[in-house]
């Protein structure tokens, strides 16, 4: 679930945050991470690190990153587990790497140099007992639906940019902000995603209009999306920012109300179920309180939250306040193998270095990661089956070893 910072404080807009105002939240919401998200290895423990896309595109990702990082201070700090480490050390650490892997080394000389000269932190993952330190992985992706600006059937089901009774509370002595609404001089919650629906309390706010209700929720749970015009032309809607609620899965709703087994869900099977039955589609998407409003971007390209262009299959999704923005990372899970006919046929291994360049309001604590999958409908269909265990492992260059 790919969602951004902000873009409006106190119910007035204002422009999106900048790198230095996006690291000053970072470090004010670091401390949030519970428990110890990592722990260091000895290099006898690394794993074997290998890449199953054979760097394809890792580059691309690693520019991504540094053009980030770039943006700070070289003295700032940013959480690595429960260690903090310079930009300047992140910088290097991709710099280093870039350099390692511009030669296509074999995998005898990629692990030897990952071991002589990067420290490698295991993120310790799901909370419980947990000895292999396992995570939840699962993909996000950029949808592709038709729109049109007007309210015209059969277009009758809006997204919204942030309505003008939203108001931001920001946190003091490192609380988190709230998100909320002013009644009668008192700040309450900001309307649930029923009430938001039933009661129309954000009209006046339409952006766009779709012709699909699902439509409009899974964008809701991507974050973002490109939205094909009436009149042929493709324009990008991202996150602006949220009501506040909490996120909650529809698809758990199902299998708890026994509509579902665990094994069923998925994004294509949770549309099937509402369509066979329309009568129960607001009781299941308003089971989920958590509502989107959106802002109009630029290009066909997704972006993340660093404000950089996402690389499918190597940008993730991770809570920053537990693990670096930018920084690089190696990611053990399976993937689905489609067949022509877009069915799951079977899995293979999923081994790779990725970046992280994104976060989500239902990516919280050192257990979780989100892996973007890219743009379209064959995109959606693989990340939406990644419901997988998984390890990962954050990489830094030795000290001794920067310039």
């Amino acid at each position: 679930m790919c969602q951004g910072l902000p873009a409006q404080t106190g119910g007035r807009r204002r422009r999106p945050a900048g790198p230095l105002l996006l690291l000053a939240l970072l470090l004010l919401l670091c401390g949030s991470c519970a428990r110890k998200p990592a722990v260091s290895l000895a290099p006898d423990h690394y794993p074997r690190f290998s890449d199953d896309q054979e760097y394809a595109n890792l580059q691309q990702a690693l520019d991504a990153s540094l053009r980030y990082l770039r943006t700070l201070p070289d003295h700032a700090l940013l959480p690595v587990g429960d260690v903090r480490v310079r930009v300047k050390r992140l910088r290097a650490s991709l710099l280093a790497f870039a350099a390692l892997i511009a030669a296509r080394p074999s995998p005898e000389t990629l692990n030897r140099e990952i071991r002589r000269r990067f420290e490698v932190l295991q993120a310790t993952g799901r909370a419980g007992f947990n000895p292999g330190r396992r995570m939840l992985v699962t993909g996000y992706y950029q949808p592709v639906f038709p729109g049109s600006l007007t309210r015209k059937a059969p277009y009758l089901y809006p997204l919204y940019t942030i309505p003008g009774d939203l108001a931001v509370r920001q946190g003091r002595h490192g609380a988190a902000r709230a998100i909320g609404r002013l009644q009668d001089g008192a700040f309450v919650p900001y309307w649930s995603r029923g009430e938001i629906e039933k009661l129309g309390v954000a009209r006046g706010a339409e952006l766009v209009w779709l012709r699909d209700p699902m439509d409009a929720f899974v964008l809701h749970v991507q974050g973002s999306g490109l939205i094909r015009l009436t009149d042929g032309s493709l324009r990008r809607i991202h996150y602006a920012i949220s009501n506040g609620r909490p996120y909650r899965s529809i698809g758990r709703y199902l299998v708890r109300t026994g509509r579902m087994a665990p094994a069923e869900v998925s994004m294509a099977t949770i549309r099937a179920y509402i369509a066979g039955h329309p009568g129960e589609r607001d009781e299941i998407l308003h089971h989920n309180e958590s509502f989107i409003f959106f802002n109009w971007g630029h290009g066909g390209n997704a972006v993340g939250n660093l404000g950089v262009r996402l690389t499918p299959g190597r940008s993730i999704a991770v809570d920053q306040r537990c693990f670096p923005a930018g920084g690089l990372a190696f990611l053990s899970s399976r993937q689905p193998v489609r067949d022509r006919g877009g069915r799951t046929s079977g899995w293979r291994p999923l081994r790779r270095f990725v970046l992280v360049q994104d976060r989500g309001s239902a990516i919280r604590g050192p257990g979780r990661v989100d892996l973007f999958w890219g743009t379209g409908r064959q995109a959606g269909a693989a990340a939406g089956r990644m419901k997988e265990g998984g390890t990962l492992y954050f990489l830094l260059l030795r000290q001794e070893h920067e310039d």
